[in-house]
């Protein structure tokens, strides 16, 4: 009988421990999600502080292709129009034309007011998303409207749209399952037909806050725009010195 009475102390202290345990974990995991989330505003606040402000403001759209070969982006591009570095492409970044950034850590930038406007036809950008990344692997589609707040992402493999998101006063596209890089950054997802809630003094909108954190989101996606394009003004800066020495 005594024996029975240990056994079964045992296998309670052990179910007990094993309790303990995951709830030990999990209130870990949680500090951890908390802690996260909190840190949203301020990795925006460090990021921008961080960041060398551009002698131009981002593009309203852009495009990240997940290759160096750009040889090939602008092929499967067809039309691109030739500038004279990126600079200039920047200054140019409205017009109706397509310009091909130089390679950045594997990755090669699409700017121009050629590229798809989801506010103007959805349908249209997700055939050009799709054929472009058919063609191309990974590509990355971002848009920011900061004056309506009309925003877009989108994250394509081989042809399949991974996730896929635009709003412009109601939802245009919602596609795939929110990743967790957005759910981190606090952004906003809406179901079609979704209406937005009424504001009370002082808040701010949720499609305001989609807005100025699309290149956070491209970041953690892989791509800064803002970085991608210091470095490569930087490198035009170096090949305009090297050829001066070389005239001199």
């Amino acid at each position: 009988m005594t024996h029975v009475i240990l056994a079964l102390f045992a296998s309670f202290g052990l179910v007990l421990g094993i309790a303990v345990a995951f709830v030990l974990l999990h209130r870990r995991y949680i500090r951890q999600w908390r802690r996260q989330n909190r840190s949203v505003d301020q990795l925006a606040r460090i990021t921008s502080a961080r960041r060398r402000v551009l002698a131009f403001p981002l593009p309203p759209r852009w495009v990240a292709v997940r290759t160096g070969n750009t040889a090939l982006v602008r092929e499967v591009l067809g039309h691109v129009t030739p500038s004279s570095g990126w600079a200039d492409a920047l200054g140019r970044a409205r017009e109706r034309a397509l310009f091909v950034s130089a390679p950045v850590d594997g990755w090669t930038l699409v700017i121009g007011g050629r590229l798809p406007d989801p506010v103007s036809d959805v349908d249209a950008t997700y055939r050009f998303l799709t054929d472009f990344s058919r063609d191309l692997g990974e590509v990355q589609f971002y848009g920011a409207d900061r004056v309506l707040n009309f925003h877009a992402w989108a994250r394509l493999r081989d042809g399949r749209v991974v996730r896929g998101y635009a709003w412009a006063g109601e939802t245009l596209w919602n596609e795939g399952r929110l990743t967790l890089e957005e759910r981190l950054l606090g952004l906003r997802a809406r179901e079609y037909g979704a209406e937005p809630p009424e504001l009370r003094y002082g808040e701010t909108s949720s499609e305001q806050t989609n807005t100025e954190r699309v290149p956070l989101l491209a970041r953690r996606w892989g791509t800064d725009f803002a970085t991608a394009s210091e470095l490569l003004l930087h490198s035009e800066d170096v090949t305009s010195d090297d050829d001066l020495e070389e005239r001199e």
